[in-house]
């Protein structure tokens, strides 16, 4: 029952301190509840329950059904129009930020890099990642979700996911390819990665092709039926679990196709009526469990020990991606917007 507790005192902590924080300093709530359970770890309170299995799994839940959220606010035809700006955003924005930590991280940090430039080169394009969850809730506290700003930030976000498993895929397969392990060895571990990636694309692209018919077929279900929530949720549980099959790390991408996926094969009139309940219950109930899983695992003596290791990758971040969405975006979202991109 602890982990009751644990939920009445972080709902109490929101409607507090994270209400004060929003109120004055338009800062979403979930960033109150992330260094709330930073205090929590560095204080060692609630240790066991957020430990537990329990807590976990509404943690992951949280996770998942937020980026559930991301796949259904996205246009898919917004998105097709933007196609160019968003691959050639994700990959210099990517690289360049990638390329100046990698650099930092072997000349001024190399025992973290085994002194490896490619492992620097593997860090620093994994930190050029977006966090999707924290964007969508930028983007919706200042309602531009629906926007090209937002659509845009969201298709290069679930770009990155594409890359970040890519390079997660050459990070497990680095030491064969650095230890005299066979050919053989290499493919059994990048294999069951790209199945899944295709697999959850493919399936995709099949859905959204198949929805001008289940469309047709789901407007003769009466909008009260209990066949649509079903329907969402066996989706969402499908992707996830297939796209997970080969590597437990596509379950995050696949969540965000499955929310793709549902909005293409159910008719517009019952996308509208479930996704705000939807969002509800991750935002209120499932979300708070996550974000103090996010700021649980973060060590506040860790971030102590190498500040200037964090300032400059701050620094490093925000310059690099600012001055390359001014290059990049200046003439499609205007000056300031393309920096606030960046």
């Amino acid at each position: 029952m602890d982990i009751l507790l644990l939920a009445i005192v972080t709902y109490l902590v929101i409607i507090t301190i994270g209400y004060a924080i929003h109120k004055y300093l338009r800062i979403p709530w979930m960033f109150t509840v992330v260094v709330f359970g930073m205090i929590l770890s560095a204080l060692g309170l609630f240790k066991d329950v957020m430990g537990g299995a329990n807590f976990q799994l509404l943690s992951k839940m949280g996770m998942l059904f937020f980026l559930f959220t991301i796949g259904i606010d996205l246009e898919l035809e917004e998105i097709r129009k933007l196609g160019g700006y968003i691959v050639a955003g994700e990959i210099l924005l990517t690289l360049t930020e990638g390329t100046l930590i990698a650099l930092l991280l072997y000349f001024g940090f190399s025992q973290f890099v085994s002194h490896s430039f490619i492992v620097a080169m593997l860090c620093g394009v994994a930190f050029g990642t977006v966090g999707e969850v924290v964007l969508l809730a930028i983007l919706k506290e200042f309602g531009l979700e629906k926007t090209r700003f937002g659509q845009l930030a969201m298709g290069i976000g679930v770009a990155d996911d594409i890359w970040e498993i890519l390079v997660l895929a050459a990070i497990i397969a680095l030491p064969a390819f650095t230890s005299g392990v066979s050919q053989n060895a290499k493919w059994q571990q990048l294999f069951p990665i790209i199945i899944s990636l295709f697999g959850v694309l493919i399936a995709t692209f099949f859905l959204s092709w198949a929805g001008r018919y289940t469309r047709h077929y789901l407007e003769k279900v009466q909008k009260d039926s209990f066949v649509i929530p079903f329907l969402i949720f066996m989706m969402i549980f499908a992707f996830v679990y297939f796209g997970a099959r080969g590597f437990e790390g596509m379950g995050v991408v696949a969540a965000i196709f499955s929310g793709i996926a549902v909005k293409q094969v159910l008719p517009e009139k019952f996308v509208q009526q479930y996704k705000k309940p939807i969002f509800f219950a991750t935002n209120i109930f499932l979300g708070p469990f996550f974000f103090l899983s996010l700021g649980g695992t973060m060590s506040l003596n860790a971030l102590f020990a190498y500040p200037f290791l964090i300032l400059a990758i701050i620094a490093i971040s925000l310059l690099s991606r600012m001055v390359i969405s001014y290059l990049l975006f200046h003439k499609l979202l205007g000056k300031r917007q393309s920096l606030v991109m960046g």
